[in-house]
């Protein structure tokens, strides 16, 4: 009896023994694929039914069906990063005259929905998080066109804050008016911290200041800056402390104030991503605004001609975020004078 040749892009990555993820890499030409795992899979293919999609069809419906996949709920109530509604206002933007039809879902909410019945979204837009490599796989057979917000991976398409350049910024803002030992609040197992932390780093190496990786304090979470973290930077006799965030820098406020410290006379303290509660905490914080709605805009115009032109261009964009002065920082010097 004939062996029944693959049809489905699972049946070809069983066949070849890797994941259906890496099958779809190989099929839209992405780069980091092993030479000889790409050959063995394009040998399956042409020997195979299996058939790759290309864009789904011109949608016949009246309204484009657009997710938008944004942070778990309890992640947002205790760290409001971005303004979901700036979110919404830059997609409908770019999408001009479409008419589309946007949809919040949460990460921890995306499973079910795929699976439920009925469900038709044309394109994702994933805001702030990551996504598994089967998932990938469903939406690159499918054909449906997805893009990343500030997560970027090699051969998918995405626009992101240039965190490095953003953290660069604010160290020298801080060296510039006069402050010499620097702190960092670093935040673990967040992917966006490496460029934040490596630009703390450099921007203390070009002002010539030794040793800054002493004062680095690393918390998991917001509840992890307590009075450790703060005493932390109190003992190495730090005049200002860059924090990974934000909502980490109104914490650490709040706890010097506790300790008696002023900011910014006894201590300067600087977040990043000009989060919405920020906006309603006293001293300002001087920040880095994340761009959410340049970033937002931008993925959805690539997703629109996407959508339009029935194409799969591949778009890998950086945006710059603005350095938003606040009355957290004084004139330098701090506690050391």
């Amino acid at each position: 009896m004939t062996p029944k040749r693959p049809r489905r892009l699972d049946d070809i990555a069983r066949a070849c023994g890797v994941s259906a993820s890496t099958v779809s890499r190989v099929l839209s030409n992405a780069p980091g694929i092993a030479s000889g795992t790409r050959r063995r899979v394009l040998e399956a293919v042409e020997t195979s039914e299996f058939s790759p999609r290309k864009r789904r069809r011109r949608i016949s419906r009246s309204a484009i069906r657009l997710t938008v996949v944004i942070p778990d709920r309890r992640r947002l109530a205790t760290n409001p990063f971005f303004d979901q509604g700036e979110l919404i206002v830059a997609i409908n933007n770019a999408f001009g005259d479409v008419p589309r039809e946007v949809s919040l879902l949460t990460y921890e909410d995306l499973a079910q929905s795929l699976d439920s019945a009925g469900s038709s979204t044309d394109a994702f837009i994933f805001a702030f998080g990551e996504i598994d490599d089967d998932l990938r796989a469903r939406l690159v057979a499918a054909g449906i066109p997805y893009i990343f917000l500030n997560r970027a991976h090699e051969g998918e398409s995405s626009v992101s804050c240039n965190n490095f350049k953003g953290m660069l910024r604010m160290g020298r803002h801080l060296l510039d008016r006069g402050y010499r030992r620097v702190g960092y609040l670093d935040c673990a197992d967040i992917v966006t911290s490496i460029d934040r932390y490596r630009g703390f780093l450099v921007a203390m190496a070009e002002g010539g200041i030794r040793g800054c990786e002493a004062n680095v304090y690393r918390a998991r979470e917001i509840a992890a800056v307590d009075e450790r973290a703060a005493s932390f930077f109190t003992d190495r006799r730090c005049d200002a402390v860059m924090c990974f965030n934000d909502n980490f820098a109104i914490r650490l406020i709040s706890l010097f104030r506790e300790m008696g410290l002023g900011v910014p006379g006894d201590m300067a303290v600087t977040g990043f991503d000009r989060s919405p509660a920020q906006a309603l905490f006293r001293p300002s914080i001087t920040t880095i605004s994340l761009s959410t709605y340049e970033m937002a805009f931008l993925a959805a115009r690539w997703l629109r001609d996407n959508i339009e032109q029935r194409e799969a261009r591949t778009m890998c964009l950086e945006v710059e975020g603005a350095f938003i002065p606040g009355e957290s920082v004084g004139s330098g010097g701090g506690r050391n004078g």
